[in-house]
């Protein structure tokens, strides 16, 4: 049995959903598996449970045993803070979070069923470049139309539901939207969240008061994201944060905790910080987003 195993058990909810318990014997519905997660933190992101008669929010880790928590020293990490469910095959040891609380637990041995354990690692062991190439001649040629024509219905509806969720928050205004959805997609697929956290912990209109200072700009960003919480050596760093002690006093700013970013399995260029940094540089050239202006390019 492997993690990996667990994982694509949990995603597609392939075991007993149905009157589910908790180690404790606490009653628990999933409501949503959360999003599978292939960087640094918990396994599944964004997850949401109702445990008894409380709804919980936050993410899903899962190990074979439960004391692998401790091998992997999970508790000396501040990312697994909100994991609000535990996924195991097996408990052998309770699990707390730093401040006592027991971390709800989930066993998933009795649950799974037998032959879809044989079935995944028959698809495992396969030694085709895609397992099941051999299969897709079987298929007819209007499942496959239809089933792509899906595919791209069904993406173009995801971004759609972002842009049209972010333009209702912003109660009509074009403008600061385009900005929040700009920074959300620089963020890439793996930091878009943290990105529009920024975006919207930060509005245009008060980047646009710095807008004919790089540094300003930066610094914005850069605290905001919560980048500047560190001790620096070099000049310009150090600088950043000088000028963001001065602006996040002067406007109420809060900053975002900076174990949000990852930057495992990444390449340098997509570094949130080089990421961040294209973005200032973005909004120092152009003095509009959503509407371009001709006065300025």
């Amino acid at each position: 049995m492997t993690e990996d195993f667990l994982h694509y058990a949990w995603r597609y909810q392939h075991f007993q959903p149905h009157h589910l318990h908790t180690t404790q014997g606490q009653a628990l519905s999933i409501l949503a598996v959360g999003e599978l997660n292939r960087h640094a933190g918990p396994d599944f992101t964004n997850a949401r449970l109702r445990i008894d008669d409380t709804l919980w929010a936050g993410n899903v880790e899962v190990h074979i045993k439960s004391s692998d928590w401790l091998a992997h020293h999970h508790e000396q990490d501040p990312a697994y803070n909100n994991v609000v469910l535990h996924v195991v095959l097996d408990e052998d040891e309770p699990i707390h979070r730093t401040n006592g609380e027991r971390i709800p637990c989930l066993e998933l041995r009795r649950l799974l069923d037998p032959d879809l354990c044989n079935a995944y690692y028959r698809m495992l062991n396969n030694a085709l470049w895609i397992p099941c190439q051999n299969h897709w001649h079987e298929v007819k040629e209007l499942t496959k139309k239809l089933w792509l024509e899906r595919l791209m219905v069904e993406r173009l509806e995801a971004k759609t539901e972002v842009v049209g969720r972010l333009l209702e928050q912003n109660r009509g205004d074009w403008e600061e939207m385009c900005y929040q959805v700009l920074l959300r997609n620089f963020g890439l697929r793996v930091n878009m969240d943290p990105c529009e956290q920024v975006a919207r912990s930060l509005p245009l209109k008060l980047i646009g008061r710095h807008r004919d200072n790089l540094l300003q700009v930066e610094a914005l960003l850069f605290g905001q994201a919560g980048l500047l919480d560190l001790e620096f050596t070099d000049v310009y760093p150090r600088q950043l944060q000088q000028e963001y002690r001065f602006l996040r006093q002067k406007y109420g700013l809060e900053s975002l905790p900076a174990g949000n970013w990852k930057f495992l399995r990444m390449r340098p260029a997509n570094f949130p910080t080089m990421r961040l940094a294209q973005f200032a540089v973005l909004l120092y050239q152009g003095s509009n987003l959503f509407s371009k202006n001709p006065g300025r390019s």
